[in-house]
């Protein structure tokens, strides 16, 4: 059921074993103190543990609190302060250490016994066969809260929301309904546990269906560990997505241009392929021989690279580029892009796998009910929405209405169908001085799908036109300056006209289906990447907008200088 890697083998738990332990260690909570509603503190790596650990904490009828290992010392005490926890499981090392001196009782989430500073560890409870007895407690019901996700925080310090035993179940019986999984299904698990879109999909959604889960090693192991099990089933952000659609495009760089324009044909037939199969039909004639002569050469080594044995790809945390759904579609990579947040468990709309728009998040899970709100702001209402903020009343307030209904803060628009596509966060979105709104998501997204540039924020609110900051990937930068130029890039190209002309016209082109007051008229690079470790990004790799702005204003407001020259296009 539970599989990890040690000493260059994968190892199995089964599901007998897994209950097994499950029970021992809630055994042992209880044995300890810890009584129906308590809070208990998760801090690790994705591991059998991990898992274990949040279904013992349930079972006791506890409220299991995730902190991720990627937050720094600081960002992990307040999470588990602010929830008042009263013991914490964590892995041992790094994440231990930020703790020293915290003040609540912590466990090691693997070893035997030490290096435990309370001198045991949840890999010991789980093997002790004295805690096979049965358990006095009563089993949690629907309506008992179950955990607190914290928010990522990117304006300030996240809200704990409050999810009951209910919510989650509702939620995933909804994306099964939508969503095929099977018992020979096998998930591999990378993004972090922490991560409500994890926690959901690639933890409690498998392990309800009696499925298997490997977990990876890290984001380094990942392309190896997705060779090793061949999983059927993978979650991810768009990151994922975007660095298979880059690494793909950088080896066509440098290939033959036959090479290339076979490639570009084979795409072509298979998104038309794509678009026939869900109109019930498929290529035929010429277009299918073709087709199949092309797709393994074209598509074969990327399935491959894959497993060979992937039958979903489902995308959440943010909005995937179309362009990116529609190549993964056209390699026979079925790939579902979804949407949801913290506080409604998480997900709420999915494409459906034989319906896939790819430029939306498709309809409304069953029991879910959308409605748009003033300015066209998400409104959502269904049995997953959350209990509230932990001791926040009056933020509850601001989104929950006593309805029900809970503002997303998210603006969308809805085809007929309901299929849903995001635009923006609503407090996201910038006014330009000439009262025009614009979503910087929206620009950003066709500002990074160029393998050029590695980051972008888009600056623009109460400015009179948009600017955008870079971080450029410096070495795809060079090869396709290289390739288009057939000469060198020059050693200031940080500075260079020539440089900033040719990308901002790629940018143009990139962002051509926008009005023109949201193509971006001047950008200024960026030396170094934005990070979780320097505050810059959320651990769901959200942009921190006010931070990011703060750090680089002098060069935004070069950009608005009097005298500045601004490059413009057609």
């Amino acid at each position: 059921m539970l599989g990890y890697r040690e000493d260059e083998e994968w190892h199995w738990f089964t599901r007998a074993e897994v209950q097994q332990k499950v029970h021992r260690v809630a055994v042992w909570l209880y044995d300890t103190g810890v009584r129906s509603g308590d809070r208990v503190g998760i801090l690790g790596r994705n591991s059998p543990e991990w898992c274990i650990a949040d279904f013992a904490i349930l079972r006791m009828g506890a409220v299991t609190v995730p902190a991720y290992f990627t937050d720094p010392p600081e960002a992990v005490q307040y999470v588990f302060g602010d929830a008042g926890c009263k013991l914490l499981l964590v892995d041992p090392g790094e994440q231990q250490a930020k703790l020293d001196a915290f003040g609540v009782p912590a466990f090691t989430l693997h070893g035997d016994a030490s290096p435990s500073r309370e001198g045991i560890s949840l890999g010991a409870i789980s093997r002790d066969a004295s805690r096979d007895g049965a358990m006095d407690t009563e089993k949690p019901g629907r309506d008992d809260l179950a955990t607190l996700i914290y928010t990522s925080g990117t304006t300030g310090n996240p809200k704990g929301v409050m999810l009951t035993h209910g919510n989650l179940l509702s939620d995933v019986a909804a994306e099964l309904d939508v969503v095929p999984v099977f018992p020979g299904d096998l998930f591999l698990s990378f993004l972090p546990l922490s991560h409500a879109f994890e926690r959901n999909a690639g933890h409690f959604l498998p392990v309800a269906c009696g499925t298997r889960v490997a977990y990876a090693g890290n984001i380094t192991t990942l392309m190896r560990d997705i060779a090793e099990v061949k999983p059927t089933i993978i979650i991810s952000v768009p990151r994922l997505y975007e660095k298979i659609y880059a690494g793909m495009h950088e080896k066509l760089s440098h290939a033959p241009a036959i090479t290339r324009k076979l490639f570009n044909k084979a795409q072509a037939l298979g998104v038309e392929n794509v678009e026939l199969k869900q109109r019930g039909s498929r290529l035929s004639g010429g277009k299918a021989m073709l087709f199949k002569i092309l797709d393994p050469v074209a598509h074969g080594k990327l399935r491959t690279k894959l497993g060979g044995k992937l039958r979903l790809f489902i995308s959440g945390g943010a909005a995937l580029h179309p362009d990116i759904a529609r190549f993964l579609l056209a390699a026979g990579i079925t790939v579902c892009p979804g949407y949801g947040l913290s506080e409604t468990s998480p997900v709420i709309t999915v494409n459906p796998e034989h319906k896939i728009r790819p430029e939306t998040v498709g309809p409304a899970l069953p029991g879910v009910e959308l409605k748009m709100g003033e300015g066209g702001e998400l409104l959502v209402r269904g049995p997953m929405v959350m209990q509230g903020y932990w001791k926040k009343p009056d933020e509850t307030a601001a989104v929950l209405g006593t309805d029900g209904w809970l503002r997303t803060g998210d603006l969308v628009e809805m085809d007929v169908d309901g299929y849903v596509r995001i635009v923006d966060r609503k407090k996201a979105l910038m006014v330009l001085s000439n009262g025009e709104n614009v979503p910087p998501a929206r620009v950003e997204k066709r500002l990074t799908i160029d393998p050029c540039v590695l980051q972008a924020m888009a600056v623009g609110d109460q400015r009179p036109y948009l600017t955008a900051l870079v971080v450029p990937d410096a070495v795809q930068l060079d090869a396709v300056w290289r390739r288009e130029h057939k000469r060198p890039l020059p050693e200031d190209w940080r500075k260079h006209a020539d440089v900033h002309a040719w990308l901002l016209q790629r940018m143009y082109h990139g962002c051509h289906d926008l009005p023109s007051f949201m193509q971006v008229k001047k950008f200024v690079f960026v030396d170094v990447a934005w990070t979780q470790a320097d505050g810059m990004l959320t651990p769901t790799l959200k942009l921190k907008r006010r931070k990011i702005m703060a750090r680089h204003q002098v060069g935004i407001d070069a950009m608005y200088a009097k005298n500045s020259f601004v490059k413009s296009f057609p």
